[in-house]
């Protein structure tokens, strides 16, 4: 998978059939090294599948009508799976969990695994690990090489339902009208919705961890950089990878800098960096040419208009509204 540069949305596959035949050579050609094993056909067989992807995300929903058993080669990415219908008996060397209906499961990278599934429904999303890491890094400032998931279910049945609602918000976002997806900043603010979600919902090493800062004192040079290239780049789906290579110290050290110079980290001060742009525009803006609040959240990488909104009214003391209309 390949990072987010512009917001060429691609369908990789819509498919629906009748004939088991099909339905499992289409899935084989779909995933180079699974095999599967049919487990028995109760009435008739009904196989519908619609993928989406862009960049280190894609999304997935399936609807298979048979009993089948699917082995699966050790996986580069993560596949978070949330359960519409029917039950999967999940494998992968080290543990075993099952999954009913409204309840999801990480499955994780490197591992082998099996799945023992009852006429399924689910949505499920492949998720470049570095995008995780990277999150977590920002959060916790825990070395990349340290982070881990630990198991394959949530911590807890909220956090899984949480999961769940956002598995379904993100399909329906990629799957639904394009105009929102036009602009990379979104597509950056799902994929980093992804991360997020993950990190809160399912066990892993960085939970254990409060913040620690990078070793040693950063000098304020780095910043700089880091702010030259943020106030550059705002426009951009830039990464706090990128935003560290430029000011050419590691992601943990960048975020020890930002703390200790800025009082904040690198992704607020990126957020707080698009919100005065925002404003600059509903300042430039005109109503009557059909300029909206909508369509400026939309450029500068939100994906709800509520959160704009709160995010625009802390920043500048009123609404973005109040502001298009002034």
């Amino acid at each position: 998978m390949q990072d987010v540069g512009t917001a060429d949305l691609a369908i990789l596959h819509r498919y629906t059939t009748s004939e088991i035949s099909q339905a499992n050579d289409g899935i084989r050609q779909a995933c180079a090294g699974l095999q599967l094993r049919m487990r028995g056909v109760a009435g008739r067989f009904t196989y519908r599948e619609e993928s989406v992807g862009f960049g280190p995300i894609l999304l997935n929903r399936m609807q298979y009508g048979a009993d089948v058993e699917i082995h699966l080669e050790p996986l580069s990415d993560l596949m978070l799976i949330a359960l519409v219908n029917g039950q999967v008996e999940t494998r992968d060397g080290r543990e075993a969990a099952w999954t009913g209906p409204g309840e999801v499961i990480l499955q994780r990278p490197n591992r082998p695994i099996i799945n023992i599934c009852q006429q399924f429904d689910l949505y499920s999303i492949n998720l470049d690990p570095r995008i995780v890491t990277e999150a977590a890094t920002e959060r916790t400032g825990i070395d990349p090489a340290d982070f881990r998931f630990e198991a394959m279910t949530p911590v807890t049945k909220e956090l899984g339902r949480y999961w769940y609602n956002t598995a379904t918000h993100l399909y329906r976002l990629f799957t639904g009208p394009p105009e929102p997806l036009r602009s990379p900043l979104v597509v950056r603010a799902a994929i980093d919705l992804a991360a997020s979600a993950a990190l809160a919902a399912f066990p892993n090493s960085a939970m254990t961890m409060s913040h620690r800062p990078g070793a040693g004192p950063v000098p304020a040079g780095p910043v700089r950089r880091a702010v030259s290239f943020i106030e550059t780049h705002a426009a951009e789906a830039i990464t706090t990878t990128q935003i560290a290579d430029a000011a050419r110290i590691t992601p943990r050290a960048l975020q020890a800098a930002f703390r200790r110079h800025l009082n904040t980290t690198p992704t607020a001060y990126l957020r707080r960096t698009r919100i005065d742009r925002a404003h600059q525009d509903l300042l430039a803006a005109d109503p009557t040419r059909g300029d909206t609040v909508a369509a400026t959240a939309r450029r500068w990488g939100y994906l709800h208009a509520g959160r704009f909104a709160a995010d625009y009214r802390a920043a500048h003391g009123r609404s973005p509204s109040d502001t298009l209309h002034s």
